[in-house]
């Protein structure tokens, strides 16, 4: 690494400087470079970098709300940034990621490597980093794929690690040319010594579609309890609320599944068995109010219940 001086930030951006309507544009354009951003349902974005340039390394403190992060074959192959690899430290949050066919969550403390050559996806709840892109060359060849490398807070030469970086980046603007250049030092040491050590266990996207088939199994056996939501399914699962985002996000999320799944058994009930009382059939689907099922219905099938009920026995009569 060349020797640098000490220096105040080459960056800094936020979103709350700029108009809320224009956040989540402004954000997606800043970041370009890296991944195309999208928001969870469509929220504004609150984001916030800061960043320095300190010779052939740059070190920033990130923060963001919930957002999808994808960075496509094209970005990787388009971009100036593919022969870099970004290491980004888990300061506070939850995410999910996915790195060609290894699935990986993390926890807070944890620290993911993301090779900008490839491309990659990563779902993230208000998640706070401090992140540091170095150039892949400088990198040691482990004999394991670089790409989504986890290193776990669990390991001590990775909880080092951790607290070097949270060091650098509180010190850095206080610190004088030799001590930046000496934390550089150490923080590649470190690094290697993390990639050498630690294990790598991906989560591949099979093991990942038959978590998703036992969650769904386990909402249709579920579906008359009023309690059944995304917690009660982090909880039985163990997993994390972003990782129920990814497993599920191509059919809308989870709570939509819970919802069209009771919707389409309540519909059948109420065709089937044309006496019973809507109010026995919605509460026996996991509705707890009236006014709730009635809404979800209308906003599912554009009509009330007893409308669907009255035009399928009139198609029944002979």
């Amino acid at each position: 690494m060349e020797k640098v001086d000490a220096r105040l930030p080459d960056m800094m951006f936020a979103t709350f400087l700029i108009e809320p309507g224009a956040r989540t544009k402004a954000y997606r354009r800043w970041l370009r470079p890296i991944a195309d951003v999208r928001s969870f349902n469509g929220e504004s974005i609150y984001a916030s970098i800061v960043s320095y340039h300190l010779g052939q390394l740059t070190i920033a403190r990130s923060r963001s709300i919930a957002a999808h992060y994808v960075r496509t074959n094209e970005i990787a192959e388009e971009g100036k940034l593919k022969d870099f690899t970004l290491v980004r430290l888990l300061l506070r949050g939850e995410l999910t990621a996915r790195f060609g066919d290894a699935i990986v969550q993390l926890k807070e403390g944890d620290i993911y490597v993301s090779d900008l050559a490839h491309s990659s996806e990563v779902w993230a709840q208000d998640c706070a980093h401090v992140n540091i892109l170095v150039p892949t060359g400088s990198l040691p060849d482990t004999g394991v794929p670089l790409h989504g490398r986890v290193l776990h807070n669990d390991w001590l030469v990775c909880r080092m690690f951790k607290e070097h970086l949270v060091n650098f980046i509180d010190a850095l603007v206080y610190a004088d040319a030799d001590v930046v250049n000496t934390m550089i030092e150490v923080a590649m040491v470190l690094l290697h010594e993390c990639l050498h050590k630690a294990p790598y266990q991906p989560l591949t996207l099979e093991m990942a579609e038959n978590i998703r088939e036992r969650i769904v199994s386990y909402i249709d056996d579920h579906l008359g309890d009023g309690n059944l939501d995304p917690n009660a399914l982090m909880r039985a699962f163990r997993v994390s609320r972003t990782t129920l985002y990814r497993l599920f996000h191509d059919l809308g999320g989870v709570q939509r599944v819970i919802r069209n799944k009771r919707l389409e058994s309540a519909v059948r009930d109420l065709c089937n068995q044309p006496k019973e009382a809507i109010s026995e059939i919605l509460l026996r689907h996991g509705f707890t109010t009236r006014r709730q099922f009635q809404r979800a219905f209308r906003a599912r099938y554009g009509l009330a219940a007893r409308e669907v009920r009255a035009g399928y026995l009139r198609i029944k009569q002979p």
